[in-house]
């Protein structure tokens, strides 16, 4: 999986809208209850993009230490 900056995350969300560009990008990268989870919590906007693309930073790095 391609590993995105912080500016092509920033893109997509302005081009698919939030949810959509966190279920995208995260698909990979986190099983189904826990990106439902993350998606709900983004609809609710209680998550910024900063959080969220950190958080997809911890979980690329945990991925690739596998």
């Amino acid at each position: 999986m391609r590993l995105y900056s912080f500016n092509d995350f920033k893109y997509i969300c302005y081009i698919e809208g939030k949810k959509n560009a966190v279920e995208k990008i995260f698909s990979e990268i986190l099983e189904t209850k826990k990106l439902n989870a993350l998606c709900k919590s983004v609809e609710n906007k209680n998550i910024n993009l900063n959080t969220i693309y950190k958080e997809y930073m911890n979980l690329q790095e945990i991925k690739n230490k596998k």
